[in-house]
């Protein structure tokens, strides 16, 4: 059975095809009847915006109307707030708010989902010593205000997992360089300096890598896999897959904010410096 959201992208999809289709046979009319007798005052045309915000009672005449009021009732349940970002997080790269509380948000999620965790192979005095998320994966800004599910799920609309590895620190620093021969990621509780294709410095939880120590990684399904190229990931000595999606996760993390009575603050830092790079 497909979730709310995925029926929702289905049905402004159906409806923004069908509205197209509409004001095409409306225009071929007015073209052939109106057009003739040179009688253009009687043309006129409205942007309807097929998101979150239509409202079929304003738009009866639409044939897409009836679709979107079948499922509006449980479509208007992702659009109640359960936070607030009293500034909106902005996207960008190398580094920008939206993208450093995304992943340290992430991380701390990984850290609370070990320690409380009953899986008997992960023992709870492990620590998360950095989290890695792909730019890509975050898709939108976090808006300025209330903030419903509904624009969580449009930040991360992949069905992406939160992995869970542990990787020796050669194969860490064999990654670090990796992003340097190619593109720097997302990334929490590390400081990556990237002058051309080399690493300048990476430090780890402040500290430099050491090649002989383990590190635990918390990071997603699609980028363990080998996604954008980071097969590096797949060399570790074991990962779990919690089986917890993006999305709920940051729903999730968002609804204990609240219920704390914390906001969404944004985090600033430059903890990925990117210089001297050939475009």
């Amino acid at each position: 059975m497909k979730s709310p959201i995925r029926i929702l992208l289905l049905v402004l999809a159906a409806a923004s095809s069908l509205s197209l289709q509409a004001q095409r046979v409306k225009k071929a009319e007015y073209t052939s009847a109106e057009l003739n007798n040179k009688d253009f005052s009687k043309i006129s045309w409205t942007a309807v915006t097929l998101d979150k915000r239509f409202d079929a009672s304003k738009s009866d005449n639409l044939a897409t109307s009836p679709v979107i009021a079948k499922y509006k009732p449980e479509v208007d349940k992702y659009c109640e707030p359960i936070g607030f970002c009293p500034t909106g997080l902005l996207r960008g790269y190398p580094v920008a708010p939206m993208s450093n509380w995304a992943v340290d948000a992430f991380r701390e999620y990984a850290q609370n989902w070990i320690d409380t965790t009953s899986r008997k192979d992960i023992g709870k005095d492990v620590k998360i010593d950095f989290a890695l998320m792909n730019f890509g994966g975050i898709r939108t800004e976090m808006p300025k205000g209330n903030v419903s599910k509904y624009d969580i799920l449009s930040i991360f609309p992949f069905d992406n997992y939160l992995v869970i590895e542990e990787m020796d620190g050669d194969k860490v620093r064999m990654l670090m360089e990796f992003f340097a021969k190619t593109r720097g990621q997302v990334l929490s509780n590390v400081y990556l300096h990237i002058d051309g294709d080399s690493v300048k410095e990476c430090l780890i939880g402040g500290k430099p890598i050491d090649d002989s120590r383990k590190y635990v990684v918390a990071t997603i399904d699609f980028l363990f896999q080998g996604g954008d190229n980071l097969y590096p990931l797949k060399q570790c000595n074991w990962v779990v897959d919690t089986r917890k999606k993006m999305m709920d996760i940051f729903i999730e993390y968002i609804q204990n904010l609240t219920a704390n009575g914390k906001k969404i603050e944004k985090s600033e830092d430059n903890r990925l410096v990117v210089e001297n790079k050939k475009k």
